[in-house]
């Protein structure tokens, strides 16, 4: 008898699950009072007041297909959006919001917390405040500047990597409000030489950079010597240097590859090529030549030092004046008075040469020099200290046939620029959020945070640049050279750019 009733309880189990669900059943519906499907994320009200519904939530999103377009499209530009490319990666379901402070409220989804109010865009991308942050960290403390610095992470750690002295007590006019790092004095702190190289290196083409020999008061780079360009180096007498350098130490300076030891100094082995003050020896696989022709320098010279790297190993002519100059052929030719000491022949093949206070050391201090990507490099002993200067303008400027270092860091784009850099294509060549299933929300959420970071990145940029011409002009006025290139060239645009970048950083 009992068998019987078998295909009558089939039948009431599946009328059963055939009923719609009534205004009663707990299973929340996936649509609206007014019949419209609900969001991927869900609703504000089915998250509000609870907390592990609303992680939840946030984990579903991340991975949703908005989700993976954002994290396509910064990290398929992460040269322009490092910070941002960061941040998306190392996100979670949970941390997005627990690393926030746990409640909080958003402007795009109305999610409201008891007592925190954040800057979040949308619930599933980083706050403003965290890309700004990350941002920031990378340009201070993971060697991603926007401009050319001393390498923490390619320098012995006895030596010490300090920003310049300001050039004005007004920390706004100075332009360090976001507390960029600088790293461009390199100091000795013990005895024994140890090697600081540049962020950026040469792999081909010629290009110059400047160093500032500390000394005289407190090893200040902006005291000590300051010869004017007709004076020579050996007038002083040698016991003068010899005391100076005893209280201030002594530096090698010159061009290494990464594979150079920055235990030891430069030129101590095959991957680098150093100039010593002493003497102005060159030194080259630790085999120091005293009579090549060059000069003695000590504190209060500006030792320069061109590199050219030709790949077919045959001479260039010249090579065009970047626009990042702002000086006309002539005006770098030398016919200012600030460079008219500096030859302009181009020696043949690949090679090193030196210049003190503006005038070429010897002929070619190296020729036919092994090609590689060469770093500026900075050896300090005991109590020496050099502050470098990559450009774009100098003490005492080049021949146009040399770029200043700083070139081989572009300049950042403008913010709207960048933006529609990372919307115009991804790694596929499609545009990144084509698809109708990307939130709108996120879209927008997304723009500003490419903003944001971009805005900081050519801030920096643009701040560094106009402290770099601030310490140049006051360089030159101390050695009574000409400084007309400098009244104009950068101030207007630099003040107006800045304007610009801080307009775009406020959302």
């Amino acid at each position: 008898q009992t068998w019987c009733l078998v295909p009558i309880m089939i039948v009431d189990m599946m009328d059963e699950v055939s009923k719609p669900p009534s205004s009663q059943s707990p299973t929340p519906s996936v649509f609206s009072s007014d019949g419209n499907k609900k969001s991927e994320v869900g609703s504000a009200a089915a998250v509000k007041d609870n907390t592990p519904t609303r992680r939840a939530a946030v984990a579903q999103a991340l991975e949703s297909a908005s989700f993976a377009a954002v994290v396509e499209a910064a990290c398929s530009h992460r040269n322009l959006i490092p910070g941002l490319a960061e941040s998306l990666e190392t996100s979670s379901g949970v941390g997005v919001i627990a690393s926030r402070g746990g409640n909080a409220k958003n402007s795009s989804s109305g999610i409201e917390g008891d007592n925190v109010e954040m800057d979040v865009g949308h619930p599933i991308l980083p706050s403003i405040n965290a890309v700004s942050n990350t941002a920031l960290r990378l340009i201070n403390d993971f060697n991603l500047p926007p401009f050319v610095t001393m390498s923490t992470k390619d320098s012995a750690p006895q030596l010490k990597l300090e920003d310049p002295p300001l050039m004005t007590t007004d920390n706004n006019e100075a332009g360090n409000t976001l507390n960029i790092r600088r790293r461009l004095v390199v100091k000795g702190a013990i005895r024994g030489y140890r090697m600081s190289r540049a962020t950026h290196g040469v792999s081909n083409g010629c290009y110059y950079y400047e160093a500032i020999i500390g000394g005289g008061d407190n090893n200040n780079i902006y005291s000590g010597q300051k010869r004017p360009l007709h004076e020579s180096s050996n007038q002083e007498e040698p016991s003068d240097l010899a005391t100076k350098r005893q209280k201030t130490g002594h530096v090698r300076i010159g061009w290494s590859t990464r594979s150079g030891d920055i235990q030891a100094p430069v030129g101590y082995d095959a991957s680098s090529y150093a100039i010593r003050d002493t003497g102005g020896s060159r030194i080259h696989k630790s085999r120091r030549e005293d009579n090549w022709g060059g000069t003695e320098f000590g504190p209060g010279d500006v030792v320069g030092f061109a590199i050219s790297l030709y790949s077919d190993n045959t001479a260039k002519s010249s090579t065009t004046v970047p626009s990042s100059l702002g000086l006309d052929s002539a005006t770098i030719g030398g016919t200012n008075g600030v460079s008219n000491g500096m030859k302009a022949d181009t020696p043949t093949g690949s090679h090193i040469r030196f210049f003190i206070n503006g005038k070429q050391v010897g002929d070619k201090a190296f020729d036919n020099i092994t090609l590689g990507t060469y770093y500026p490099a900075v050896s300090c002993y005991s109590d020496s200290t050099v502050k470098l200067n990559f450009g774009p303008h100098f003490v005492y400027p080049p021949n146009k046939e040399m770029q200043p270092v700083s070139d081989l860091c572009s300049v950042p784009p403008r913010p709207g620029d960048v933006l529609d850099t990372v919307l115009s294509t991804s790694n596929e060549g499609k545009k990144p959020f084509s698809s109708k299933k990307v939130d709108e929300r996120v879209v927008t959420a997304f723009k500003d945070l490419v903003k944001k970071e971009s805005a900081i990145r050519r801030d920096a940029y643009l701040r560094h640049a106009a402290m770099q011409k601030k310490e140049i002009l006051k360089l030159r006025t101390d050695r009574g050279l000409s400084t007309h290139d400098l009244q104009d060239t950068v101030k207007a645009p630099i003040e107006q750019s800045v304007d610009e970048c801080y307009a775009s950083m406020h959302f």
